[in-house]
């Protein structure tokens, strides 16, 4: 076995996986005695060193998290240009193989719970997960799930699921909404993600599929949620809460989501018979600090509102009975509409070198257009998606101009249209924001 280094204190044993620049081998910690995963980091024949440094604060974070549904970190560094990270090892496999073998409701909701609590702990100190999936989801031999990669190094072409750190962020079977389309993303990102990762533990299926990225995403921007079968019908609310397209109108917080799931679980309603209406605020969401709060749109983000999306109703807040769960038949007005909108998006999505425009909820904000006949490869997805993690790792270790300039090359290289990189670089360095705004065509 050829490591690329020697890390003090582990005996690294054999190679279990590896990436596009990382390598996975099984280990013995010397002191303490122990068997470990070592994860070796290799960026490359000029690796830059803020880069490795950047590994090593986010591995430091994450060590600190100590949660039982949350990877134990045990050490981290960087040794001669390559950075390492030993962790503890989960022989239980992880949540795809799972599914794939058939999960019953309950051990669904078992799941749900358990990671809903680890991404409460990581929201909780400001720390988005931004690629919640099944394969980040892995297990000890007694069969407690465990959260995994948070951002550590993001990397394509793996070729193991041993630990599934490094996976590229955003997969787009996972992606929110407000992802798809360039948009700032908040916690309400991950929530959405455990929706689509809820209903593919359901049914063994995701939630849309597609023959591409582009037709994939448009899906999670457009299409409505798929219902379940009859026989799972007591979880809709929860999957159709959780996958809203507004992000307003899902659950605003893990607690009021794991809170819905215990219900559910001792066979009560997830909602209260009234709803609580609450005004929009501006400001961070209640108790989350850091990044989180940074990120969310336009600055303004709404209350916790159990039970449904906040109403403003001249500024007060009221209780407003919540709506019968019956629904009348359709009008023949509203059925003409529902089948114009389906042939709009059959066009969008299947007429040759159409156009889709993607409208932000700002109507004050630019409109995002893509055009299938020049939409990025995957390549180019997983080169704007790097990039743009590589921007809030930037910017959370207090390095701006190393942000914008990963912003203003997402803006320049491979979409000048992009929501998330053009707010962001606005507010970074105004000057290149206007030449790249006056030149976007």
């Amino acid at each position: 076995m050829d490591a690329p280094i020697s890390v003090p204190n582990f005996k690294l044993d054999k190679e279990i996986g590896r990436g596009g620049m990382s390598h996975v081998y099984l280990a013995h910690q010397i002191e303490p005695k122990r068997k470990v995963a070592i994860k070796i980091v290799s960026p490359g024949s000029t690796p830059d060193p803020q880069f490795l440094q950047s590994l090593k604060q986010e591995g430091d974070m994450i060590a600190g998290f100590a949660h039982d549904n949350i990877i134990t970190i045990y050490a981290c560094g960087v040794i001669d240009s390559h950075y390492f990270m030993a962790m503890e090892v989960l022989p239980g496999g992880d949540l795809a193989k799972k599914i794939e073998k058939g999960l019953r409701p309950e051990e669904a909701v078992e799941v749900m719970l358990q990671i809903g609590s680890a991404l409460e702990h990581a929201h909780g100190r400001g720390i988005l997960h931004r690629d919640i999936k099944p394969e980040n989801v892995m297990f000890h031999e007694s069969g407690k799930a465990v959260l995994v990669d948070f951002g550590i190094a993001k990397e394509a072409n793996k070729e193991s699921s041993f630990t599934q750190m490094g996976a590229v962020v955003g997969t787009p079977h996972y992606m929110s909404p407000e992802r798809c389309m360039g948009k700032p993303t908040d916690l309400r990102s991950d929530l959405y993600a455990m929706g689509v990762m809820f209903f593919e533990m359901l049914t063994g299926k995701k939630v849309y599929e597609g023959r591409d990225t582009f037709a994939v995403s448009y899906a999670h921007v457009y299409e409505p949620v798929p219902p379940l079968p009859p026989e799972l019908s007591r979880y809709q609310h929860l999957v159709s809460k959780l996958l809203a397209k507004d992000a307003d109108e899902r659950y605003q917080s893990s607690r009021e989501m794991i809170e819905a799931l215990k219900k559910v679980r001792a066979g009560q309603s997830p909602e209260p018979s009234t709803r609580r209406v609450s005004t929009m605020v501006s400001g961070p969401i209640t108790g989350v600090t850091g990044p989180i709060a940074a990120q969310s749109t336009g600055g303004v983000t709404p209350m916790s509102t159990r039970g449904g999306a906040p109403v403003t109703a001249g500024g007060n807040t009221a209780n407003v009975p919540a709506p019968a769960v019956a629904k009348p038949f359709p009008t023949p007005m509203l059925l003409a509409g529902i089948g114009g909108l389906a042939l709009v998006i059959l066009a969008a999505l299947f007429w040759p070198r159409s156009t889709v425009i993607l409208r932000p909820t700002d109507p004050n904000a630019p409109i995002t257009t893509m055009d299938n006949s020049t939409k990025l490869n995957p390549e180019q997805q997983n080169q704007l998606f790097e990039l743009l993690e590589a921007a809030t790792r930037n910017g959370r270790l207090g390095r701006a101009e190393e942000a914008a300039a990963a912003y203003e090359k997402v803006l320049r290289e491979l979409d000048c249209t992009n929501q998330e990189a053009r707010s962001s670089l606005q507010r970074l360095d105004p000057d290149a924001y206007s030449k790249i705004i006056a030149e976007c065509k």
